[in-house]
C-alpha cells in the first residue's frame, strides 16, 4: 500500500456484515451451526439468490409483502390483471388496424383497376390503341405482381 503525504500509514478497509436477507430467501440455507463447521474460505463462497420474472412474485414470497404491507398483495395482483387487459387491448386495436389497412389497400386496387381499365376502353374507343394496349396491359400486371410479392413475403 502507498504511504498518504502526511506520513500515515493507510488502513485497510474494515470488513462490513452483509445485510440479513429476508426470512422467505433463508429457506434453502444450511443452518448455522453447519455453517460454522466449513472453513472461512469456504463460509464466504456460499450464496443463495432469489430472482423472478414476470408479473408476479412466486407463492413463497407473495405472502411476505402482505407481511411488509397489508393489502400489497391484492394491489400486486390488480395491477397484473390491469396490466394484462391493457395488453389484450392493445393488442385488439394493433389487429383492427392492420386489417382496416389490408381492407383499405385491397379498395384501392379495385378502384385503380376499375378506373384502368375503364380508361383503357376510352382511349380505344378514341382511336389510342397503343395507348389503351399499354393502359389495359400495365394495370393487371401490375396487381399480379404486387400479388405474388405479398405471398412471397408471407410464405
Amino acid at each position: 500500500m502507498a504511504r498518504k503525504p502526511g506520513g500515515t500509514k493507510p488502513q485497510p478497509p474494515r470488513r462490513q456484515d452483509p445485510p440479513k436477507p429476508p426470512p422467505a430467501l433463508l429457506v434453502n440455507l444450511p443452518s448455522p451451526e453447519v455453517l460454522e463447521t466449513l472453513p472461512e474460505n469456504v463460509r464466504i463462497a456460499v450464496v443463495e439468490a432469489a430472482a423472478f420474472s414476470g408479473p408476479l412474485p412466486p407463492p413463497t414470497m407473495y405472502g411476505e409483502y402482505d407481511n411488509v404491507l397489508p393489502g400489497s398483495a391484492e394491489r400486486i395482483l390488480r395491477m397484473t390483471e390491469k396490466e394484462q387487459d391493457h395488453r389484450i387491448e392493445w393488442e385488439n386495436d394493433a389487429l383492427n388496424q392492420n386489417t382496416r389497412e389490408v381492407n383499405r389497400g385491397q379498395w384501392f386496387g379495385l378502384v385503380t383497376a376499375i378506373l384502368c381499365i375503364g380508361s383503357a376502353v376510352y382511349l380505344s374507343m378514341n382511336e389510342n390503341p397503343w395507348v389503351a394496349a399499354i393502359l389495359a396491359g400495365a394495370s393487371p400486371l401490375g396487381l399480379v405482381a404486387r400479388f405474388l410479392r405479398g405471398r412471397q413475403k408471407a410464405e
